[in-house]
């Protein structure tokens, strides 16, 4: 065989390669859609009586400031002027 027929060969091999992994990608993520859970199913640690709201954050509420923040906030203006 000649090198021609031999790179056309490996190119050959390599597309329908390519073409198998990605037909098994696309059956594989059919699948996985396949298998999620539904929305009703529900977590232990979800409050299913009210909003959901999450469980082990604490919300931020901006309006809320300290002392050392305010100190700290007064201070960075003295030195700017």
């Amino acid at each position: 065989m000649d090198l021609i027929s031999i790179l056309a060969t490996v190119i050959l091999i390599t597309t329908v390669g390519t073409m198998v992994v990605g037909i098994g990608a696309y059956a594989a993520f059919k699948l996985r859609d396949k298998r999620k859970p539904s929305r009703n199913r529900s977590d232990d640690t979800m409050n299913v009586g009210g909003p959901q709201e999450p469980v082990f954050l604490k919300r931020y509420a901006p309006g809320s400031t300290t002392a050392s923040t305010s100190e700290s906030a007064a201070e960075s203006e003295s030195v700017e002027k």
